[in-house]
């Protein structure tokens, strides 16, 4: 799908949430569901960031598309019992606007510590400074921050690892090449051992296959995500 075919008129609110599961491996069971943002046109076409985030960028509304997401999730979820999460990006944590939404919203919301953001590790380690303010923001509003991509660049894993982060999100590729690369496996198998010692969350990301699969509870790993179980979905069953 060629991206020309939305470059004219952008309307944010055209702009919904997908659900994908994140899956409890021990118990078979959904765990929480990530809120993935997708622009679905008047002809029901439907875009992935990859495809619309230029024109976010020309509009200059990256604030209201997170915004925009989390609001329509939560609103899904209010009544419903369970976990969810949306993707934050830099403008998030280094402008203030997120946080007071963030502060507004926790005040009339059940359970706030059903809400995760998830920020790239990429970005949590080029705004150090910014990540801990915002994580301790966190922290008081009761609302999880996971680190996303985790392994996917060459930095200091402990320099986050050793901040009071929820989770981690172990990269795709990563999990990919733990089939075929025993160096990945070890990697992958070193990070949840320092995360489980720190009670720290971890999630397989873009498990897409039963081998990848295998190679995720072979570690002990409890969570994972991606297409062998679920493509993200307009509505839930």
């Amino acid at each position: 799908m060629h991206i020309k075919q939305i470059m004219g008129s952008f309307d944010i609110e055209r702009i919904v949430p997908y659900f994908q599961p994140i899956m409890d491996l021990q118990h078979h069971a959904v765990n929480s569901y990530e809120c993935l943002a997708r622009l679905v046109t008047e002809d029901e076409q439907t875009f992935l960031p990859s495809e619309f985030l230029c024109l976010v960028e020309r509009e200059h509304c990256f604030g209201e598309l997170t915004q925009r997401v989390f609001h329509a999730s939560a609103e899904y979820f209010r009544n419903n019992n369970i976990g969810w999460s949306i993707n934050i990006s830099q403008q998030d944590i280094v402008e203030p606007r997120l946080s007071k939404f963030l502060s507004e919203f926790v005040q009339d919301y059940p359970s706030p510590r059903r809400v995760t953001l998830e920020l790239m590790a990429a970005t949590a380690f080029q705004y150090r400074d910014e990540f801990k303010s915002f994580l301790d923001i966190c922290k008081a509003l009761g609302i999880k921050l996971f680190v996303d991509h985790f392994g996917a660049i060459n930095s200091n894993i402990l320099s986050l690892l050793d901040l009071p982060v929820d989770g981690i999100k172990v990269d795709g590729h990563l999990i990919k090449q733990m089939t075929r690369s025993q160096e990945a496996l070890d990697f992958v198998g070193h990070v949840n051992q320092l995360s489980q010692q720190r009670n720290i969350i971890v999630i397989a990301e873009h498990v897409e296959d039963k081998d990848c699969l295998d190679a995720v509870q072979s570690l002990g790993i409890r969570y994972g995500q991606g297409f062998y179980f679920s493509k993200p979905q307009a509505f839930l069953n």
